[in-house]
This record gives C-alpha cells, sequence and structure tokens, in this order.
C-alpha cells in the first residue's frame, strides 16, 4: 500500500508478482538436481530456511529495486520447499487415500494464503509484516525434522536399512509395531547421477513424453490460474477481502478434487475441470448486468476460478503419480518451472483487458485450456494404481495398459461380431 502498488501503479504489483515467479523458476531448475541427490525433507528445508531468511532481511529494503531481489529469494525458496514437501507426502500415502491427501495438503496451503491475509490486515507496517511472515517461515521448518525421509527414496538410493527404520517408526505412530530386520525387502538400486537421469529420457521414450505433455499442462494451467487469483481484487475495493474470497475459493476447489478423483478417476477429473473453465471463458463474453454490483463476467470468472483452481489441484497429484521414484524430484520440479514460466505471464494477462476487447483475451484462454485438455488426453490415467518406482516400471506399466485396452477393444468387436 505504502508503495502504491494496488492504489497507484498496477504495473508494479504485476511486476513485484512476476519477479516472485522468477525466483520460483530458479528455485525449481536447482531442484532437478537437489531432490533426488539429498530428498525431498531435506531439499524442502534448504528451500524453507532460504526464503525465511530472506523474507526477514526484507524487514530493512531500502527501496523498490531491493524489494525485487527479495521477491527473487523468496520465490526461489518457498517453492523449492512446497514441493519438496509435496513429493514427499505423495510417496507415503497409499494409492486409494493418495487423492485426499494430495487435496489436504493444497488446502493447507489455501489456508496459509488466508493467514497471510490476516498478517497483512493487522500488521499494517511492512516492515513488520516481513518480519512476521520470515519467522513464521523458519518456525514451519520444525515439522520437517521431525519426520523422517521417504522409504521409496530410501530404497532407490539402496539405503535399505534406512527405509525399513522409517517404516518402523511409522508403524509405532500407528500403535501397528512391526520389526522389518528379518525380513528383505525387493528393490531395484539406482546410482542417482543427475545427467544419468537426464539421459533416462532419450532412453525411456514413454516417461519423456508424459514428462513434456506435463510440462505443456501446468504452463497453460498456471497462466489461468494466477490469472484469475490476480483478477480477484476487482471483484471488491477491498483488498483483503478480494485476497480472502480468493483463498477460500481455492479451498473449495481443491476440496472438490476429493469426490472428483474418486468417482471418475484423475483423467476424466482433469478434462472435467478444463471444460468447465473453457466454458467460463465463453459464458464470460456477454455483456449482462445481474444486478448492481454482479454482471455475468463476475459470475463466470468465479465459476473458472474454481474450476482451474481444481485443475490444479489434479495436475499436481496426475504428475507426482505419472512419474517413477527414482525422477519425480527432476519431473515434477520441470513440470513445475514450466508452470512458474506461465504464472509469469498470468500476472500480465489482466493487462490485456486495457489494449483489447476483452472477447480477445478470453477467446485465448479458451483455445489455451482446450490444449491443455488435449494434453491430458494422451496421459495414461492413473487411478488406483501404485506409482511406479523406477522408468522400467514406467513403461512396463505403459505397455500393460495398452495391450489390456487393444484386448478390450478387440473382444468389444468379437462380442459385435
Amino acid at each position: 500500500m505504502e508503495w502504491g502498488f494496488y492504489c497507484k501503479n498496477e504495473g508494479k504489483l504485476s511486476i513485484v508478482s512476476s519477479f516472485f515467479f522468477i525466483g520460483a523458476f530458479l528455485g525449481l531448475l536447482s531442484s532437478t538436481a537437489i531432490f533426488d541427490r539429498i530428498g525431498r525433507r531435506n531439499g524442502a528445508i534448504v528451500g524453507s530456511l532460504i526464503s525465511g531468511i530472506a523474507t526477514i532481511i526484507g524487514t530493512w529494503i531500502p527501496g523498490y529495486e531491493a524489494l525485487l531481489i527479495i521477491r527473487i529469494l523468496q520465490g526461489y525458496g518457498q517453492f523449492m520447499n512446497f514441493t519438496g514437501v509435496y513429493c514427499w507426502v505423495v510417496e507415503f500415502a497409499p494409492s486409494h487415500l493418495r487423492s485426499s491427501i494430495s487435496a489436504l495438503v493444497l488446502t493447507g496451503w489455501s489456508a496459509g494464503y488466508l493467514v497471510m491475509v490476516l498478517i497483512a490486515y493487522l500488521v499494517t507496517d511492512w516492515n513488520y509484516l516481513f518480519l512476521a511472515v520470515g519467522i513464521t517461515n523458519i518456525v514451519l521448518i520444525a515439522p520437517l525434522l521431525i519426520y523422517p525421509s521417504s522409504p521409496r527414496f530410501s530404497l532407490v538410493r539402496g539405503k535399505e536399512e534406512e527405509a525399513k527404520r522409517t517404516l518402523e517408526s511409522y508403524s509405532r505412530i500407528c500403535n501397528n509395531e512391526i520389526s522389518l530386520k528379518k525380513f528383505k525387502l525387493v528393490y531395484e538400486d539406482r546410482v542417482q547421477n543427475y545427467w544419468a537421469q537426464l539421459r533416462d529420457f532419450k532412453k525411456y521414450p514413454t516417461m519423456l513424453k508424459e514428462t513434456l505433455l506435463c510440462m505443456l499442462s501446468w504452463f497453460i494451467v498456471a497462466a489461468l490460474f494466477y490469472g484469475f487469483t490476480f483478477g480477484w481484487s476487482k471483484l471488491n475495493p477491498d483488498i483483503y477481502i478480494s485476497y480472502m474470497f480468493a483463498a477460500l475459493g481455492n479451498t473449495v476447489a481443491f476440496s472438490v478434487t476429493i469426490p472428483a478423483c474418486h468417482f471418475l478417476g484423475r483423467k476424466k477429473a482433469m478434462i472435467l475441470f478444463l471444460i468447465a473453465c473453457v466454458l467460463s471463458n465463453l459464458l464470460a463474453m456477454p455483456n449482462l448486468k445481474i444486478s448492481g454490483k454482479w454482471t455475468l463476467e463476475y459470475v463466470a470468472s468465479l465459476i473458472g476460478s474454481t474450476s482451474i483452481g481444481a485443475a490444479f489441484a489434479v495436475i499436481y497429484l496426475y504428475t507426482s503419480e505419472l512419474a517413477p521414484t527414482s525422477h519425480r524430484g527432476m519431473i515434477m520440479s520441470l513440470s513445475s518451472s514450466s508452470a512458474r514460466v506461465g504464472s509469469f505471464i498470468g500476472t500480465y494477462s489482466n493487462q490485456l483487458y486495457n489494449v483489447a476487447d476483452r472477447r480477445v483475451p478470453l477467446g485465448v484462454f479458451a483455445v489455451l485450456t482446450l490444449a491443455c485438455a488435449t494434453a491430458v488426453f494422451f496421459l495414461s490415467d492413473t487411478t488406483d494404481r501404485v506409482i511406479p518406482e523406477t522408468p522400467d516400471d514406467v513403461e512396463m506399466t505403459r505397455n500393460e495398459q495398452r495391450r489390456a485396452k487393444r484386448y478390450t477393444k478387440n473382444k468389444s468387436h468379437t462380442d459385435t461380431l
């Protein structure tokens, strides 16, 4: 407020927001080599430290230019932290609960969004605001220090005893203590070399194809998601109320994915949410006033924001299930980094309304969403399937799915004859 981001110069708001995503992009590119080396949990701790320390330093920033540097460091650390935590949680979750647990993790993100709005409302001095948020970042490292690393990751790294200790500790938490000393765990030990991982994309074409399709989907979904998010300020003159509703809208969107994924599966749920987003863009085109303050465009924006928020939640889960454990950190980081490019563009998307008829950007958004739905159509469904551990598992599973699909198709054709 003090520097006129919301009241005087909306361009400055877009720049400050986009610099955060530049940092996030750089952090996620770095994470492609971190998560599969030192682990998801340790990578998340490093990210939280970077973000927390940078935010505390921001308490004493002298001006706007210094703020941009702080925003880069905040983005660098925060997305490294969140991606690491998400990969870590997914690898613990059983298949039948994974969609629910994924939604709960993202709902926690929305709850954090609400907390940030509350802190900003209560702490009006931006110096103390940075200090409060930075300290919160550091304090929230505590849960990461308590829980162990993913047993899946330990096995991929060849650390069988560490994986056994992790599983035994969780059995104690569940009041069903077991000992694995006499058990021999079956796993494929892999040498986690960064360049070898990159070469694997050439060796395993299915993994390459699915990664590229996921990166395209993340790019489009993020551009639309952050375009809607930064447009909430138009719905109410009070910026705090606007962003509070944005957080509540995201909470509803993430919660909706639980029944959608349960009844429809990942693939169909994702396509359904994207179609709803296409329809919301088309619905926003007519100039129709519903009441004194509400127009059809605003209603369509609410529908579109909820739909693309749900799609954002599903693509997180979908990608983590498609990627093998050995490459999950790299693939999630690559996908999320492509999303940061989309996020960067999304923060400026509202500026299009100032230079063109609003039907033009709405039409562009509708076409992009259809392109995303097409990309998802060519991905394999992962509903209720065991997540792969290695690229060999990906190739084998997809080949089995193709054979089963051909068998079902041929059988149906034979029965018809």
